[in-house]
């Protein structure tokens, strides 16, 4: 059983992505934040050297900081587009999905320049604060006529981690800090709704490992992880160790019990209960656990099975890269966090941060 990882054919995966996308993904010119974020994420945390590989680019992505005046509001806005054939003057096309994307890759690519003389801290976190819904959540986008959380956009808690992750950023380091821009105190209160009753975070009292690593993340993020009592953090370590599907644990039923149950997928990790495992639940799961318990967290990088899983499963050793399962075709989101996840189990990632630690 080969359990080396495929460095070079990742790296050539990566860099395509970088130059042209496949067809299939060209169509995605408003997530090119994203698609340049998984890329030099994963680049990276293959100890690639991107500051010198890609330095010509960062005035490209700057320019996806844009700043704007809405006609009926004096205040100005400023945050980061997708794409530039998106930016228009007057209306806002920030979002914070992209926000976050450029920001982080910025800060793998050690470009300073950026956070020392081209941020407007002010002005983004204007942005921010007019994101935040009255019940504490957060809008990825504004209205188009006014700076408001727009009426038709989710919310949910993977924007409540992006908004506190920008403020990280810019420096925000301290609940005060970060109440110049939100109100922490109705943020903390509204994720806190979204606990489930047999731990984890998610809608509709249904635990889901992605939420449940934002949730975690924000609470970390803003120095609140004391909001969670023992009991809770308790039933979520035995919620998230209970999404690893194994032969021998909590998953090994009377066969045809589960019918999600497939020795194929011995040591991944499921985002809720009775579903496949996936690979960006590997990452997604093991980062929760690595900030609540870190007994356990060690013990599940010890045993090898995670480890096993990403490597001889999702894995493509053809053409390199990391798929959701065995089956499907790697892809870069899954290539990404399943490097992140491998990354995470070895201490060289920042998981809270989703970036290769030494970033600050």
């Amino acid at each position: 059983m080969n359990l080396e990882l495929n460095r070079e054919k990742h790296l050539k995966f990566l860099k395509r992505h970088l130059l042209i996308l496949p067809s299939a993904q060209q169509g995605n010119d408003v997530n090119k934040m994203a698609i340049i974020f998984y890329s030099i994420t994963a680049l990276g945390a293959l100890d690639a050297d991107i500051p010198t590989a890609y330095s010509s680019s960062l005035p490209w992505i700057c320019k996806h900081y844009v700043k704007v005046k809405l006609p009926c509001h004096s205040e100005v806005f400023s945050a980061f587009v997708g794409s530039l054939s998106t930016a228009a003057p007057t209306v806002p096309c920030m979002s914070l999905p992209n926000t976050l994307f450029a920001m982080l890759t910025l800060k793998v690519m050690k470009c300073e320049d950026f956070f020392t003389s081209l941020l407007d801290k002010e002005s983004l976190g204007l942005f921010l604060s007019k994101l935040q819904c009255p019940d504490g959540s957060f809008a990825s986008v504004l209205d188009m006529n006014q700076p408001e959380p727009s009426p038709v956009d989710s919310t949910d808690l993977r924007f409540c981690y992006i908004a506190t992750a920008i403020l990280k950023l810019i420096g925000c380091k301290s609940k005060e800090e970060f109440g110049q821009f939100i109100d922490v105190d109705r943020l903390i209160d509204y994720m806190l709704t979204k606990k489930c009753d047999i731990g984890g975070f998610g809608d509709y009292g249904e635990p889901h490992a992605g939420y449940t690593s934002c949730a975690i993340s924000a609470f970390s993020i803003l120095g609140c992880l004391d909001r969670l009592d023992d009991d809770f953090r308790e039933r979520t370590v035995d919620w998230l160790l209970s999404r690893q599907v194994s032969k021998m644990g909590c998953m090994s039923l009377e066969e045809g019990h589960n019918p999600y149950h497939d020795d194929d997928e011995h040591g991944g990790f499921q985002g809720r209960e009775n579903k496949f495992a996936d690979t960006c639940y590997v990452f997604w799961c093991l980062n929760s656990l690595s900030i609540l318990d870190k007994a356990s967290f060690n013990n599940a990088c010890r045993d090898g099975a995670a480890q096993e899983y990403l490597l001889t499963k999702t894995q493509n050793t053809l053409v390199g890269g990391f798929s959701k399962n065995d089956q499907d075709s790697p892809d870069l989101y899954h290539t990404c966090l399943g490097i992140a996840a491998l990354s995470l189990m070895q201490g060289t990632f920042d998981g809270v941060m989703c970036i290769p630690k030494g970033w600050s």
